[in-house]
C-alpha cells in the first residue's frame, strides 16, 4: 500500500471515529487501543511544550474526575454523626485502575502479544 493512500484510510478511519462516543469506542476496539499502553515519562518528552504537556494534563484531570464519580463496587461502613446508625456507603473510584481493571488490562494486552507472535509467553524473559 503506497504512503498516499495509507494516509487517506487512516484520515478516512479517524472522521469515522470522530462522529460519536460509540464509533470512537468501536474503532478504538477493532484497533487494538482499548488499553492505552505508553511509558508517560517518554510521552512528556514527545509532545511539544507546553500545549501538549497542557493538553495531557487536562486529559488526567478528566479521567480522574470521571473516575470519581463511578462507583468501586466496595462499601464502607460509616456512623452518622447526629444519629449514630451505620450505613454502607459506595466507595469511588481513585486515579489508580482497581485489580480488576489491571486484570483486565493484562489479559487484554497478552491476547494481542500472544497474536502478535505465537511464540511469546509471559514466562519468557523480556524481548
Amino acid at each position: 500500500m503506497s504512503q498516499m493512500l495509507a494516509q487517506e484510510l487512516a484520515a478516512a478511519q479517524m472522521r469515522v471515529a470522530m462522529k460519536s462516543v460509540e464509533h470512537l469506542c468501536e474503532w478504538l476496539e477493532a484497533s487494538n487501543r482499548r488499553w492505552l499502553v505508553f511509558d508517560a515519562l517518554e510521552l512528556v518528552k514527545s509532545l511539544p511544550w507546553p500545549n501538549g504537556v497542557e493538553a495531557l494534563m487536562q486529559i488526567i484531570a478528566c479521567y480522574r474526575d470521571h473516575r470519581a464519580a463511578q462507583a468501586s463496587g466496595r462499601t464502607e461502613e460509616l456512623k452518622h454523626s447526629l444519629t449514630g446508625e451505620l450505613s454502607k456507603v459506595p466507595i469511588m473510584k481513585g486515579d489508580q485502575l482497581e485489580i480488576e481493571e489491571l486484570d483486565r488490562a493484562i489479559r487484554y494486552l497478552i491476547g494481542i502479544a500472544s497474536t502478535k507472535d505465537t511464540t511469546w509467553s509471559i514466562d519468557r524473559s523480556p524481548l
